[in-house]
């Protein structure tokens, strides 16, 4: 036979003889739980707690977006050449402020010959007055010259309309961006002038899992840590909620408010975003109680002086402690030490779990077999 072959017929006798070892191994001691007890064994000294109840609380965490609470790219209201413009990059603004103005020289001669229009149809409207009452004007002559007036007054208010639209203002208190235009532009209304950010309160939107989206309301309490500066923990409250789940993410879309005095977030940064909600109340017991078989977890319960093998699924970690889904109710004297060896059925004698137990129990003495 080659000697590759010979290596090849060990190395797979090895792998079965390693394998059927760890099974017959694993029958074994699952025997030593599960088998038969003997009659005339006497009773383990174990450590026992009851299972005390406890909500399973779920954390969710997600990455959001800033926004300004307002937000809005400035444009002119009309087209024209920019004479001045009257802010400066990162400057505080205030809602009427002037923020650039536009040539307005026609516009200028437009309202005063409108006001001139507008001085001459009072002037005739006035003396018409005085001479219809003796019947030196006719009523129809009067009746036009008062619709004069009211155009003419229309037509001053329009002149100065298009006065007041070669000036652009601020719509809402806010922090200016960065401008691409200058003195001596030609701008239209489609040119953006600069943005203007109401920073006092940044709107943090994320995407929550649909199967929380019921527990989550209008005021709920968010924690929020800005990427930019981790260390920092700032709170919020939820001010909206999408009316759908997206069915594409199968999320919902939600906007958390959270209050920026000293300005020191910016629109467009991502956040962490952490939720916690609470679910059902389950059964707590200490992590050292919990074991491990083939059929899973399982925990020793005592049920009137016996052991009692309860196959348990891990719902949730906290604290040192697990909280578990099975066949155990909160109260349910739970084997803390002393679990080593105990079989189902085997007689023990339970004692409060403290700490000045824990030495006495394990001392030679006291062991965990019959």
């Amino acid at each position: 036979m080659p000697i590759r072959t010979q290596i090849s017929v060990t190395v797979v006798l090895a792998i079965l003889f390693t394998g059927g070892w760890l099974y017959w191994n694993d029958i074994i001691n699952d025997v030593h739980s599960t088998g038969p007890v003997r009659k005339n064994s006497r009773a383990v000294p174990v450590l026992v707690e009851p299972a005390t109840p406890a909500d399973d609380k779920q954390i969710i965490r997600a990455i959001g977006t800033g926004e300004a609470r307002r937000s809005a790219t400035i444009h002119a209201a009309t087209a024209g050449e920019i004479v001045k413009i009257n802010f400066e990059a990162g400057q505080k603004i205030s809602k009427g402020d002037i923020l650039l103005r536009l040539d307005a020289r026609h516009q200028n001669l437009a309202v005063r010959l409108a006001d001139v229009a507008v001085k001459e149809a009072t002037r005739q409207l006035k003396r018409l007055q005085k001479l219809a009452p003796s019947g030196a004007a006719s009523m129809a002559r009067l009746e036009t010259a008062q619709a004069n007036l009211e155009s003419a007054s229309l037509r001053l208010d329009q002149a100065r309309a298009a006065l007041r639209d070669r000036s652009v203002y601020a719509p809402f208190n806010g922090v200016i961006g960065l401008t691409d235009v200058d003195v001596g532009d030609r701008i239209t209304v489609s040119t953006p002038i600069a943005t203007l950010d109401d920073r006092a309160f940044i709107d943090v939107v994320f995407n929550l899992p649909e199967e929380f989206a019921p527990q989550i309301a209008i005021g709920s309490l968010v924690i929020v840590r800005p990427r930019t500066i981790p260390v920092q923990q700032l709170e919020g409250s939820v001010t909206s909620t999408g009316s759908r789940i997206d069915p594409g993410t199968r999320s919902l879309r939600v906007k958390v408010e959270i209050a920026n005095p000293d300005d020191i977030l910016r629109p467009g940064s991502s956040f962490e975003v952490q939720l916690s909600f609470v679910g059902l109340s389950y059964p707590s017991v200490r992590e050292v109680a919990v074991l491990w078989s083939r059929d899973g977890a399982y925990v020793w319960r005592v049920d009137e002086g016996r052991a009692s093998k309860v196959i348990v699924k891990v719902v949730g970690r906290e604290a040192g402690r697990i909280l578990l889904d099975g066949a155990l109710k909160a109260g349910d004297p739970i084997v803390v030490e002393g679990v080593q060896g105990l079989r189902s059925g085997q007689r023990v004698t339970p004692r409060p779990y403290k700490s000045q137990n824990l030495n006495s129990l394990m001392s030679p003495t006291h062991t965990g077999r019959s």
